[in-house]
């Protein structure tokens, strides 16, 4: 099983490292920040298809918010150039913990000044369930008798 707080990591990981962006990473709302920094937030979904198996599907959105320079405007090319940092960091793959989940599509924008980058991780995962004492009762008879 995938963590939240794994996930969380492994995108701080793919921002900070992988695009080699040289922007915080905050996945709380940091608007006294004296510096520019990426705010990510992470919706999930998920849908079970039995005791231990279901299927998750993460939406993952990156906002960077920069500073203004001297002359209070924020420099929409650094902002286009960030998307394709990220662009090249995030396809085709993204590691997480030890697996390697598949970006099936991208999307990014630029509102007030803010760029919105947003991926979908689409993803089995399962849930550890512990084996009753009485089961591991019951194989170990079944393999010593067949």
């Amino acid at each position: 099983m995938i963590t939240a707080q794994e996930i969380r990591a492994a995108m701080a990981d793919l921002l900070k490292n992988k695009a080699g962006l040289p922007y915080e990473v905050h996945f709380n709302n940091n608007k006294e920040s004296s510096k520019s920094y990426f705010f990510v937030t992470i919706t999930s979904r998920r849908k079970t298809f039995d005791r231990v198996y279901y299927e998750r599907f993460l939406t993952v959105d990156c906002q960077l918010r920069l500073l203004p320079d001297e002359f209070n405007t924020i420099r929409r090319t650094e902002l286009y150039s960030a998307a394709d940092a990220l662009d090249t960091a995030i396809c085709p793959v993204i590691k997480i913990k030890d697996r390697h989940v598949t970006v099936l599509n991208t999307r990014s924008r630029i509102v007030d000044d803010i760029l919105h980058y947003e991926f979908d991780l689409d993803f089995v995962d399962y849930l550890p369930i512990e084996v009753q004492p009485f089961m591991e009762e019951y194989l170990r008879w079944r393999v010593k008798t067949d």
